[in-house]
């Protein structure tokens, strides 16, 4: 639900970013993305020894990083631009049926309660049926996890007929390479709120909370 507290509106008359902004929206297919390989070395060993799940620790400073970066912050609505003071996020949930649902979680400012929540998310979602979306929720990263194999590239689905301006982050199968642990991590975003600079902001920031 949106509430007037949760955000504030974008002055776009004055906004540096207003002819960017009014030239992005108007493409059919406004979302961009690239990929990279996290250095997760030292944060791997970290979540071992201190026998934490290294899936909600990294999911928890991406979602740190994204909200320290204030164009993921931002929303259209309509003709606004909104700037979230707070994001939270969703993540695919997959079923013993083979099916998904999403799971809805909110950002705290510490590890221990963000992963409390999360799981209890997780498991609710697991035990539900269907597919369950909530179109009106939009500060938040849509998260999705891919642990069957590694990827350099990757595509979402996009509505053809909404704007869909939600950054969508995804993580796949880690690996070792040169005695490195790297984890496939893709970033959509939508070019009308977010330039190549914020996302190398956010991916230096999150590889930044990776280097325990």
């Amino acid at each position: 639900m949106k509430n007037e507290l949760l955000y504030e509106e974008v002055d776009t008359t004055s906004w540096k970013r207003h002819a960017h902004f009014n030239f992005f929206k108007s493409f059919e297919k406004p979302l961009w993305g690239v990929t990279i390989q996290l250095n997760c070395t030292k944060a791997f060993a970290f979540c071992k020894a201190s026998d934490i799940s290294f899936f909600s620790y990294y999911l928890y400073q991406s979602l740190r990083a994204a909200n320290e970066i204030m164009a993921f912050r931002m929303r259209i609505d309509g003709e606004k631009v909104l700037e979230y003071k707070r994001i939270d996020g969703s993540i695919t949930v997959l079923r013993t049926d083979e099916t998904f649902g999403f799971a809805y979680f909110d950002f705290h400012n510490a590890y221990a309660p963000f992963q409390e929540e999360l799981k209890k998310q997780i498991i609710g979602e697991k035990q539900s049926v269907g597919l369950k979306t909530d179109l009106d929720r939009t500060n938040v990263i849509h998260y999705s996890i891919l642990p069957y194999f590694s990827f350099t590239q990757m595509e979402h689905a996009q509505y053809s007929q909404r704007d869909d301006c939600i950054p969508k982050i995804t993580f796949g199968k880690y690996f070792t390479q040169n005695q490195q642990l790297l984890l496939p991590m893709s970033v959509h975003v939508h070019h009308a709120l977010c330039d190549g600079l914020d996302v190398g902001k956010f991916m230096n920031t999150m590889q930044g909370y990776m280097e325990i």
